[in-house]
């Protein structure tokens, strides 16, 4: 997956930003960036750029590498609070619907001028939450579109920065933010190793610049400490193995630009119309195919015809050899016998569904039970199933006496009859 995470640099907080000219000639508040594209964790690009110029840095990419990115941008920690809490409920809905008031204890102001964004919701677990204002959420919005940047995610530096066995600080001139078990804090400076001291940790990582000589020789000599001087490379890194909360849910959600609801109703349709197409030649070829195997079957009754009565002429529909049939099995002088009726009758309402399924290769009719035996070759058992449940709609009952495998099918007897 290739994504281009946008990091906000210095304290957006606080300052008020660059004040520069977007494309018409407007002043426009602006921030200073870093950036970085790359697949899983291995960077492929990185720069430095304004909100205004980035577009213009990454045209030197392939298109189709960006068109696929997914957008990240990382924000102050100071904008986002990060919160968990126990938070009862029965299922994630009940939950959901009562977090805003298990947090609203954890704030000074008010909640309902809050954003909350919870990551997974289960019962019985502690639920993880990103908390912004409206306002700083709103600003940022407003910042990426008129920057013609579009992001699929807001996170703040602290999501990324939770490493399970160390302590993790961003070290700046005059500032540092420890980040440490779901928890940060920034602080001025020189109060970094103080913050430190009160935790228990054996490894420190430190982002950013690093520690001077009085800041390393204050610390626990057992603390190994590890350092990673490219910040955003770090926060791409990070970003690659972790899943932080997302700011852009609910009323602040984005339409995902690979799977948004346009695209994906273009590719349901063009889906459709392929299954539609699929299910037209099948139907096709299927009436081909029984087309097919009702022919072969009229002219293996035709030609068993031909043997039993040579003298006779050759019929040349099946509705006329079924009258033959019946003119045979009647007595001269006498009515058609009604066992005689039932085997015809019965030999025409099945002989479709034998035909077309396999291939028949001997036949019995037992007038007293009135019931048929019909010995074939098949290509399956679920060819077994096929008839039974084609005849059983004509009222036919299919019992199987017999069915053993053979060389390229089975060899099945079946026995047929009206049911009771």
């Amino acid at each position: 997956m290739t994504t281009l995470l946008i990091r906000i640099s210095g304290n957006a907080f606080d300052e008020p930003g660059l004040v520069q000219k977007d494309t018409v000639g407007r002043s426009t508040t602006d921030y200073e960036l870093q950036w970085v594209v790359g697949r899983g964790e291995t960077v492929i690009a990185a720069g430095e750029a304004t909100g205004l110029t980035l577009r213009a840095q990454l045209q030197s990419l392939e298109v189709e590498v960006l068109e696929r990115a997914t957008t990240v941008l990382v924000i102050p920690t100071e904008q986002v609070l990060l919160l968990s809490c126990q938070v009862p409920g029965r299922n994630s809905g009940q939950i959901r619907q009562a977090l805003p008031y298990a947090l609203e204890e954890y704030l000074a102001s008010d909640i309902e001028d809050m954003h909350i964004a919870a990551d997974s919701i289960k019962p019985g677990q502690p639920i993880h939450s990103a908390l912004i204002a409206h306002d700083q959420i709103k600003a940022w919005r407003a910042w990426l579109t008129n920057c013609q940047i579009v992001a699929d995610a807001i996170i703040s530096e602290a999501q990324l920065g939770t490493i399970t066995d160390a302590c993790t600080v961003f070290l700046a001139a005059e500032q540092a933010t420890a980040i440490h078990e779901q928890s940060s804090a920034t602080v001025e400076r020189e109060e970094v190793v103080g913050v430190l001291e009160n935790l228990a940790i054996n490894r420190l990582v430190t982002v950013g610049e690093t520690l001077s000589k009085i800041e390393s020789s204050q610390l626990d000599a057992a603390i190994a400490v590890e350092h990673h001087a490219n910040v955003p490379a770090f926060l791409f890194q990070q970003y690659a193995i972790y899943k932080p909360i997302n700011l852009l849910q609910g009323p602040y959600a984005v339409e995902n630009r690979k799977t948004g609801t346009r695209k994906d109703l273009t590719t349901l349709a063009k889906l459709a119309a392929i299954w539609c197409l699929i299910y037209v030649a099948g139907l096709g070829a299927q009436g081909m195919w029984s087309a097919s195997q009702a022919d072969r079957l009229a002219t293996d009754n035709r030609d068993q015809y031909v043997e039993l009565f040579p003298q006779d002429s050759v019929p040349i529909t099946t509705a006329q050899l079924r009258r033959r049939l019946e003119g045979k099995l009647r007595v001269q002088g006498q009515p058609l016998a009604a066992g005689s009726i039932g085997f015809v009758q019965l030999l025409g309402d099945s002989a479709s569904a034998f035909g077309t399924t396999g291939k028949v290769e001997s036949l019995s009719y037992l007038q007293d039970k009135e019931e048929m035996t019909v010995e074939m070759e098949l290509k399956g058992y679920e060819q077994v199933d096929q008839i039974q449940a084609q005849l059983k709609k004509r009222g036919i009952e299919i019992e199987v006496v017999s069915a053993g495998s053979i060389d390229g099918g089975i060899s099945a007897r079946l026995r047929a009859n009206y049911a009771k």
